[in-house]
């Protein structure tokens, strides 16, 4: 299959990420931006292995069409960011259904009358797998929509301090998993205040309500927290730590949670250091927005703890021909019910060398290991080659090869792929 459209979005501590682009954009975004882009790309995909299994294997192709449009604005008063993608795939084999379905993301935060009240709306489309021992197969994915309306109210007192309350609606909806879908109201009180020109310490505290719509099942959350924000050498950061206590059918869940990220830029480098836990649901997918990041293998609601902790590194040369990204990132998920930890890790690296103006070659590598159940791992491996080459400002012409393993200790669902792909863009 082509390459899918991911998003690292966090819709629960969104306020506070926020917080942290504001100190990131105010450093290194012009004051003005505006620019979009569409284009249209044509695939052909030959697989040793179009099934992805590890009897019967037999060779096959996808075609694929998809468009693509991106749009970003930065003003005074607005900051938008589109990103969305529509394909189409038909596949050679019939038991193989042709698939179709749109992916993306957009945030818009929009200045009102003045700059003391903002409206926050967002949105992001991404793919799950329905069965997470499975492979990823058109009869095997789903779609997790999730929209947010945010409006915000500051109540400054002085130059350097004042208050914040916020409102934020977030409904879930799952194209195959019904149970998951979830309509949330938060309400948010802030007390803010500027130590500095570089650190600004907030106090925080948020009211949720959190409806299951299949089972007219609601729970009750209350977040506390502090925090501080703010740029230190070379780098912005942020550190929060709180109490959260979340009550449903007269039972109780209730501890610490926290988060610390820091991206620091030093030479040709940027490094980003991320740990959070948080006490959440699983509707809203689980940190990482990968097709895995899903979890419909659950009787009823499962409410979890989340513990991530994440590394990201990226590197530039040679006046930025050649660019290298890493990431590295363990995650475990404890449900409130079976108590049962479930780890999640995966690590990656990427490089681009740009030869001329108009030949550019990439590689990339990743890996990923996920629990499913006791006793049994799934393991992913994938490396691409791919070289392109611009005919002309508007046309593109690549080729790519690519090998996919899936392994597992039960070896039920275990295969590996070689894929060649070319592909044709038209962008503008």
């Amino acid at each position: 299959m082509g390459i899918k459209m991911n998003r690292s979005i966090t819709l629960v501590s969104f306020a506070s990420l926020l917080l942290l682009t504001g100190y990131i954009d105010a450093e290194i975004m012009p004051s003005s931006v505006r620019e979009g882009s569409i284009s249209l790309g044509f695939e052909h995909t030959h697989s040793d292995n179009i099934r992805k299994t590890n009897t019967n294997q037999k060779s096959g192709y996808e075609q694929r069409v998809d468009l693509n449009v991106s749009y970003q604005n930065h003003t005074a008063t607005n900051n938008s960011l589109l990103d969305y993608g529509l394909y189409y795939s038909h596949y050679s084999e019939a038991d193989i259904e042709d698939e179709s379905d749109i992916a993306g993301s957009l945030t818009i935060s929009q200045q009102i009358f003045s700059k003391n009240l903002l409206l926050d709306l967002s949105h992001f489309r991404h793919s799950y797998l329905l069965d997470k021992a499975g492979v990823d197969l058109p009869n095997n994915n789903g779609n997790r929509d999730v929209f947010t309306v945010s409006p915000l109210w500051r109540l400054p007192y002085s130059k350097r301090a004042g208050f914040e309350t916020r409102y934020t609606y977030t409904a879930v909806r799952l194209s195959d998993d019904k149970q998951q879908n979830t309509d949330r109201n938060g309400l948010s009180l802030s007390w803010y205040h500027d130590l500095n020109n570089k650190m600004t310490y907030r106090l925080s505290s948020q009211y949720s309500e959190v409806d299951f719509l299949l089972y007219e099942l609601t729970y009750e959350q209350i977040n506390v927290d502090m925090s501080l924000a703010g740029n230190l050498r070379n780098g912005s950061y942020l550190a929060k730590a709180g109490y959260s206590r979340l009550a449903i059918l007269n039972r109780y869940e209730e501890g610490g949670i926290f988060q610390f990220s820091y991206h620091y830029r030093f030479q040709k480098n940027t490094l980003g250091l991320s740990v959070q836990r948080e006490l959440t649901d699983s509707s809203l997918g689980l940190g990482k927005d990968t097709p895995d990041s899903g979890d419909i293998n659950f009787d009823g609601t499962q409410l979890l703890w989340i513990d991530r902790v994440s590394l990201d590194h990226n590197f530039f040369a040679f006046n930025a021909r050649f660019t290298n990204t890493n990431s590295l990132y363990y995650q475990q998920e404890t449900p409130l019910i079976t108590r049962e930890v479930k780890p999640r890790s995966g690590i990656s690296t990427q490089l681009s060398w740009k030869h001329t103006a108009l030949l550019t070659t990439r590689f990339s590598a990743s890996y990923s290991q996920t629990y499913i159940e006791k006793e049994f791992d799934k393991q992913q491996w994938l490396t691409s080659l791919s070289s392109e080459y611009r005919f002309h400002p508007k046309l593109t012409f690549s080729l790519t090869a690519q090998y996919e393993e899936q392994l597992n200790n039960e070896q039920m669902n275990g295969y590996d792929e070689t894929r060649l792909i070319a592909t044709v863009r038209f962008s503008h």
